[in-house]
């Protein structure tokens, strides 16, 4: 099976997200899309992030409406700093039979390079990259592995729906109605 990995905080999960996984599901040869929880991006060390469980529970919620797009909480179970080549390794060496492919946006192709054993990545897995403002024109990286996607951009932050929520301008968030409900009905804490 072809499982796409899109690794991400989703803080929170939001329609961006979601539209960002059914256009590469439906336009490569993915079978699947994992949204993969990170409990804390190496790159992002110092950001205030919701309980892990409350983001997997609203991943949750927002999957149902989608066949072939899932919820994976792998990588709580793995040493932090969560790095992407870790959680492949993982899991190649559980289930050997699927290949793997990551999902990233062109914000994060051009660091690329500072990843932790970037070049087994992009040797061992196909990278779908999804357009982002105009960072593709910064830097290209390539590679027979990497497949620039001509998706449309989304410009969703879920920055801007934590800011637009403590502000309680609830109109339009660009999130799923039942995840606002979830953070409203749970006292979800919310930094920007």
């Amino acid at each position: 099976m072809n499982i796409g990995l899109y690794f991400g905080a989703f803080n929170p999960v939001h329609d961006g997200h979601m539209k960002v996984a059914n256009y590469v599901l439906n336009n490569s040869d993915l079978d699947i899309v994992w949204l993969v929880l990170t409990p804390q991006s190496p790159h992002k060390i110092n950001s205030t992030l919701i309980d892990f469980n409350h983001r997997y529970k609203m991943l949750e919620i927002v999957c149902k409406k989608y066949k072939n797009i899932l919820p994976s909480d792998i990588e709580k179970s793995l040493p932090e700093p969560n790095f992407s080549i870790n959680t492949l390794n993982h899991l190649k060496k559980d289930t050997d039979n699927n290949n793997y492919s990551l999902i990233i946006g062109d914000d994060n192709i051009i660091k690329l390079t500072t990843w932790k054993q970037y070049n087994n990545i992009i040797k061992n897995h196909k990278i779908y990259v999804y357009p982002r403002n105009n960072y593709m024109k910064k830097s290209k990286l390539t590679h027979e592995n990497i497949h620039y996607l001509n998706a449309p951009i989304i410009n969703v932050s879920a920055s801007n729906i934590r800011k637009k929520i403590l502000d309680d301008k609830t109109d339009d968030l660009k999130i799923d109605t039942k995840v606002l409900s979830y953070l409203i009905n749970n006292n979800i804490e919310i930094n920007i």
